[in-house]
């Protein structure tokens, strides 16, 4: 599990190499917190489920909890950078967003490589 926090953090690199070489300060302050809007929850759902881990009967319905509550923090995360950052590029903000929500994919590196 801790890969795809490295994957995530990894894109949300990659996300900001290229907002800084595309776009202006406030772009690039646009694709780390779209980054950070998926990056904080999915963080706080591994750290939850590696809790419950032990606890075998629990870990199904936690699973189930989790990921309605990591959706529920992202579109929490978003409606406050709605509110609190008025110059948002929002084409930046889903680009950070999508590339570190995309990240997962590179855990299933040994399926996708031919």
């Amino acid at each position: 599990m801790k890969w795809i926090m490295i994957w995530q953090a990894v894109m949300l690199f990659v996300a900001i190499c290229v907002s800084t070489l595309l776009w202006s300060s406030s772009a690039i302050w646009s694709t780390v917190l779209g980054g950070i809007c998926y990056l904080i929850p999915t963080l706080l759902a591994l750290l939850t489920l590696s809790a419950v881990k032990k606890i075998s009967a629990l870990l199904p319905a936690t699973f189930i909890m989790v990921e309605l509550s990591k959706i529920l923090i992202i579109c929490l995360m978003m409606l406050l950078v709605y509110v609190c950052y008025s110059a948002v590029n929002w084409f930046a903000f889903l680009i950070g967003l999508m590339l570190v929500s995309q990240a997962g994919l590179f855990t299933l590196r040994k399926r996708l490589l031919l």
